[in-house]
């Protein structure tokens, strides 16, 4: 039963993430900012480094193939770069530590590689033609303080969780 946990709520942020976007009223607040919430992989980078870095890995194929199946136009962005993402931030957090604290600035660290693999491969294939200043302004700013409010929140708790699920293999 402990084996459906991880998958489960990996599938719970997938679908979350696109009900957050749906339910924060920024038009409400007169805000023209993106934010894009990045709690997957946030808690793939978490598996990567506090769990098993195979899983995390492969967990990243999936959710990301998944991501481009149901989100956007190209396949491949995400399926690739996820794991991508997860792999360097594991190897780092190796290197450094794997201090909560450290982990939580790297998974932020991931988050803003992610959101520049997805604005570069958009730009160069014309599907977007937001100028640099324009996307770090109204949408990688946003989404570095709403990923890294998720991340302050939810730290310690996936940290648990993956302690948990550790203890128990």
């Amino acid at each position: 039963m402990k084996r459906f946990i991880l998958p489960f709520v990996m599938f719970f942020l997938f679908v979350f993430e696109s009900s957050f976007v749906e339910l924060m009223p920024v038009e409400d607040w007169n805000i023209n900012r993106v934010f894009v919430p990045r709690f997957l992989i946030i808690f793939i980078i978490f598996i990567a480094v506090y769990h098993n870095k195979i899983h995390g890995f492969i967990y990243g194929i999936v959710f990301g193939l998944l991501y481009d199946i149901v989100y956007t136009e190209i396949l491949g962005v995400y399926m690739f770069s996820m794991p991508f993402i997860c792999y360097i931030i594991s190897k780092a957090g190796k290197v450094l530590q794997t201090n909560i604290i450290i982990i939580s600035f790297l998974s932020i660290v991931g988050v803003i590689f992610q959101e520049f693999a997805v604005y570069s491969i958009n730009l160069i294939i014309g599907i977007t033609d937001m100028h640099i200043e324009l996307f770090l302004q109204d949408r990688l700013l946003p989404t570095m303080i709403l990923n890294s409010i998720f991340v302050i929140l939810f730290a310690y708790p996936i940290k648990r969780l993956l302690g948990k699920l550790q203890v128990s293999e």
